[in-house]
Formats: C-alpha cells, structure tokens, sequence
C-alpha cells in the first residue's frame, strides 16, 4: 500500500481544482487536493463515511466508530484490495444508490456521488477504468420478478414487528456489540440500511448476520434511502424503482414477503414539495404492496409525516409511519397525527436523535432512540383475516375467520331476501366489499376496519345481471365483474371510491360462470366458463388485456373459482359433476394441471382465497353445508372441515385482505 500526493492541475473536463495523486495497489487517482486521504489498515475503527469528501484506502474495520445519523451522500472513494488475477477492469452507474462500482486488477472501488456525479465519473476515468456501463436508470424500474427472490434463509415476516425500545446506527454493528447490546441495553430493536443512497459502508451487513442477530432475538427495522425531496423528478418512475431495488435489497438478506420496509424521507423545508414527495412515496407503496411487503415511511414529523397525515384520501399511504420528533418522549402519539390513523400498532417514533457514545456492557455506540408499536407487520396481521359469505333464502350471512384461525360465526348482513348470488373481496386498505345479486342487478356493501359497513348501495341496475365476481388488486382499485347475457363486463372502483362503469370484457355471448383473482405481481386473471370449458384471460398492470385462453378443455365444468397466493402463484378450482379440482399457476405462467382435490360427488359451489401467511382456503358448497380445506405453504391440504352446517345455503363466497 502507498500513497503519493502531488498538488497538479485540474483536468479540462472536470472542475477538480488543485489535485492530489493517490496511488494504491498499483493504480493513481486525481483526486481533489483537500480530500482527507484515510488509511483503513491504519487506522481500523474509522468510519467510513460517503457524506462527506474523502478517500478510503483499504477494507473497512467491523468495528467502525460511525455517527448515528449522518447527512446526504456527497463525493467519496472508497478503494478496497481484491485478487490482481481474474478481475476484468469494469465499471457500473447505479443511480439508485447514487455510486459507481468498479473494478481492476487488485482493487475494487465505491465512488459515490451527490450533486457532482461527473467528477467521480472523471476520477475513474483518470485512472484509467472503463466508461461506465448504468447497472439501472433512475426513474426506471426494472421488471420485478413475480415473486420475490429470496437468496437467503427467510425470516418469518414477525422479524419487523416490535414493541419497545429500538435504535439504528449509520453501519451496522459488529456481532459482538450487538451481544453485549442485546444482553445489557433495553433495546431489542435496530434500524439497518439495506440499500439505496447509504451515507455508510455495510461491512458487516450481510445475510447471515442478519441471521445471526435474528436467533439471538433481535427484531430489525429494514431502511431504504431514498433521493431527497428536492432531488424527486419523476416521483412515480423514481418511487416505483426505490421500491422494487428494496425488495430486492431485503429479500437477499432473508427478509421474506410481509415484512416492513421503510423508505428513508429526510425532512424538507420547501411546503411546495409536498405533492412531488406525496406522489413518490404512494408509488413506493404501491409497488411494495405489488411485490408483498409492508410499506413503511420514515420522516420528519414537520414535513413528510405531516403531509402524509394530512392527505389519507389523496394518495395511497403506507401501512406504517416512522415518526422522527425528537422530544425525548419515548411514545408513538404525535400532534402531527390524529390518533385515529396509523392506530393499528403501526408507528414507530424516533425520539431522540445523534446520541453520542451510549453504553451498554462495556461497548459503546452513537446511535438515534425509537420507539416501536409495530405489530405483525401492521397490516399484514389484517391480512389474515379471511371472510366467508354465504345465502341462506335470499339473505346474506357473513362469518370471519380470525388471525388465531378461529371463526366468528355466521352473522346476518342483508335480510333483503331475494338475493341469488354473493362476491367478496378486499382491498389493500383493510376494507372489503361484498356484492350482492337481486333482481339481476348488483349492490355493494363495504365493511370498515371498524367493523362497520356502509350499507348495500346500487352498482348495477341494469336488471340482467345472472352473475358476478370480484377482487381487490394490490394498487388499491377493486374489479367486479358480472355477467349478463352470456357477456362479461369489468367495473373498477379506484381508490378515491369512482367507478369506471362496466366496460365489455368477453362478449363471448355463451359465458355461464366467472371468477377472478389478483396476483402479487399486480396482475388480474379472469376465468371463464363456456360449454364446460375454462378460459383464463390476464389483465396487466399497464390495464391491457391478453384476451381469453384455454385453461381447461374438459366440457363438464359448472361451477369455478380462484385465488392468488403470496408466493406469487393463483390456484383456480373447478367443479366436475360434484367433483373438485385444484389447478396451480406457476410464477413462471405454467400450469401443473387440473388435479382431484376432493371426490365427495356433491359439491355444487365453490370459493377461494389466499391469505398473507401464505395459505389457501378453498371453501365448498354441498347439499346445503358449507366446508372449508385449508391447503399449506408447504402444498399439504388439512381435508374439507364443517365450517356452516345451515342447511340451506345455496351460494359462497371468500376473500381475505389483498396484500
């Protein structure tokens, strides 16, 4: 290892001033003249920090002395030892985390960068590195899987919930400060940052650290740094890619699907950037939602929090609001935030901020304070709520299925006596709607999260309405399908609570039963029923259809039904002369074929859903009682169990929360 200096002039197609040479493992860098160039083998426990100017030489201690919450990216180089053989030089933008990323013979190297991108990018070339190639563009998202890939040991998605005291630091500690931490502090807690334009390097960040701290009892808070308000210029492209590279971030250190990942707002002065930061984060939810995390926004309780809490019905908001006000009350109430929102345990408030070298078990850190009321993920615990609706002589019972698997019972909903047909479905803000057919026209009941409904209120009075389906999707719009005159027609209820009106879907003009469901891609399949045939038609995200394809050529299928589950797979069932058949699609769009899932002979209905934890629940209707088959994460089914022995039930229906 040496280091050369020598002031020098500047090069024409950078704005250096006085520069310095700094050489290391056999390759020189121009670097400004009044950067702090830092020895790491020298100097182990520094920390290194890409907020502030200077240059790293050597690979980052586990043990580094780093601030709690430092500022904003700016211009930094990081050079670290690596192989001299087998490494092809190369060079990668990743605007996300604001760096590029290259590699020689050697050395690999971190140059980040904030509002002078140019200089680092001269720096490089200088040395001698390739142009860089633009691992993604910002504002660009990247296919996401359908389901996310976890390349590590999952985590129960529980590993984010929390009540009581936590903390975060800029790097995430060693191993062993965590033991002493965990065995003499109250925290048990600890905010890490998994990915976007991080103000530190994660030396020990890793899956099986991630791993280890889990066994030994630590619940984590999964950081995403996001572009700064002021620095937003596409907010929903911008959003949308912050939440697809976070999924990906979290789910290689094992976090699995459910689990809160917050997006890192720092506070903003500027009031007029309001909707700019409001419209990235409900795309930030949005997709997080799509890919079947939990969204979660970190910020300042003067400005993004307090936006958020004043827009609930602009913008989709996350499930939980981590409230940065430091008071030093270790509570989760604000002034800034009616008690009535974000109630359901699902607030974090960071108290007290730049806690300098607090002690525990001889071991000391810097660190901000939080307060956690986290439970299950928020709304993931909602998520495992299922209802089940059922008619007995034309009136509407409904009956939930508890997180603790449990059931309440059958409970009147509409005595209107003359209904024929039922839909559920739930929507990604905890509400669900149930339809209802009479007189072949359609009303829809919306049920609150506090337990309240709306009423039936008329959606179709066309009159002719002999069916109909429904289903939440994971952007937060409701689709209700009817079918009349052997004709498909598709409603969407967006957000705000407008409806679209029914637009032809299939105007096959044969059709005698639909279903629907919603995958965590963010797409919608549509099954159909013509001369005993299923057909299965997607909808996009973009709104386009595929248009209806063959499923299922068997001829003999009166009744269907579907559900998509939180691997990302959709199982459709279907009824053959009282038969029942279970059909999977794959994430990859395959299918593994209709196989028998329950020969009782008698079966005349059927309804699904699928549910956050990852199981599926196919509910049947034979002479009159209904049951329910609960098939696991693991693909074993418990068996058809009585769920409403009534008697006289004549149809079903399911949903659970669509998350």
């Amino acid at each position: 290892m040496a280091t050369t200096v020598g002031v020098g002039a500047a090069d024409a197609a950078s704005d250096l001033g006085p520069t310095k040479s700094v050489s290391y493992h056999g390759h020189s860098f121009q670097v400004p003249a009044v950067w702090p160039v830092i020895n790491l083998q020298e100097h182990p426990t520094e920390c290194v920090r890409f907020d502030r100017h200077a240059v790293y030489l050597g690979t980052p201690g586990t043990t580094q002395d780093c601030p709690s919450h430092p500022s904003e990216r700016t211009e930094a180089l990081l050079i670290e030892p690596q192989a001299v053989t087998g490494t092809a030089a190369g060079t990668t933008d990743d605007p996300l985390a604001a760096e590029f990323e290259a590699a020689a013979p050697g050395i690999k190297i971190t140059a980040t960068y904030g509002d002078d991108r140019p200089l680092m990018q001269n720096i490089l070339r200088q040395a001698g590195l390739p142009s860089p190639g633009v691992k993604r563009p910002q504002g660009l998202a990247a296919a996401p899987p359908i389901a996310p890939r976890l390349t590590a040991a999952a985590l129960p998605s529980t590993i984010t919930d929390y009540t009581g005291y936590g903390f975060e630091t800029c790097a995430a500690p060693d191993s062993g400060t965590m033991n002493a931490w965990m065995n003499s502090s109250p925290y048990r807690a600890v905010g890490i940052y998994i990915g976007g334009a991080r103000a530190c390097s994660q030396r020990n960040l890793s899956a099986d650290w991630v791993q280890q701290q889990a066994t030994a009892g630590w619940h984590f808070m999964p950081i995403y740094v996001s572009v700064k308000a002021a620095n937003i210029n596409n907010p929903v492209s911008e959003g949308t890619a912050a939440a697809d590279d976070a999924v990906n971030q979290a789910a290689a250190l094992g976090f699995s699907p459910g689990s809160t990942l917050y997006d890192d707002m720092e506070a903003y002065s500027d009031p007029s950037l309001a909707p700019t930061v409001l419209s990235y984060l409900s795309a930030w939810t949005k997709e997080i939602h799509a890919r079947g995390y939990v969204s979660g926004v970190y910020s300042s309780a003067a400005s993004g929090i307090a936006d958020l809490a004043q827009n609930v019905t602009n913008y989709t908001m996350p499930d939980v609001i981590w409230i940065a006000r430091y008071n030093g009350d270790p509570s989760t109430s604000d002034p800034a935030v009616p008690s009535s929102l974000w109630a359901n345990h699902q607030r974090i408030h960071q108290y007290m901020g730049d806690v300098q070298n607090e002690s525990h078990g001889g071991v000391s850190m810097s660190i901000d304070r939080d307060y956690l009321d986290v439970a299950a993920s928020s709304g993931q615990r909602a998520s495992n709520v299922m209802r089940v609706d059922t008619i007995a002589a034309g009136n509407v019972f409904d009956d939930q299925r508890n997180t603790d698997g449990t059931w309440s019972g059958a409970a009147l909903l509409d005595g209107n006596g003359g209904v024929t047909q039922v839909a559920t479905a739930a929507l990604t803000d905890g509400t669900f709607h149930v339809q209802t057919l009479a007189g072949g026209k359609v009303f829809d009941n919306q049920r609150n999260p506090d337990g309240t409904w709306t009423g039936a209120n008329l959606l179709d009075g066309s009159g002719t309405v002999t069916a109909i389906s429904s289903v939440g999707l994971t952007d937060g719009t409701m689709h209700v399908q009817t079918l009349a005159g052997g004709k498909v027609f598709d409603n969407q209820r967006n957000p705000d609570g407008t409806w679209t009106g029914a637009n032809l879907l299939d105007g096959n003009g044969t059709i005698t039963a639909v279903s629907s469901a919603r995958l965590t891609d963010g797409t919608m399949h549509v099954q159909t029923v013509v001369s005993g045939n299923l057909y299965d038609n997607q909808r996009n995200t973009d709104g386009t259809w595929s248009g209806a394809n063959v499923l299922d050529q068997n001829g003999h299928i009166t009744a269907i039904s579907a559900a998509g589950l939180a691997d990302g797979t959709m199982h459709v069932q279907s009824v053959v002369s009282g038969n029942l058949y279970d059909n999977q699609r794959n994430t990859d769009g395959t299918w593994t074929g209709a196989n028998v899932l329950n020969m009782g002979g008698g079966i005349t209905a059927v309804a699904a859903a699928g549910l956050a934890d990852g199981t599926l629940h196919v509910e049947t209707l034979s002479s009159g009682d209904v049951y329910d088959n609960q098939r696991n994460p693991d693909g074993t089914w418990t068996g058809a169990n009585p769920l409403d022995s009534n008697g006289s039930i004549t149809a079903i229906s399911a949903a659970a929360i669509a998350r």
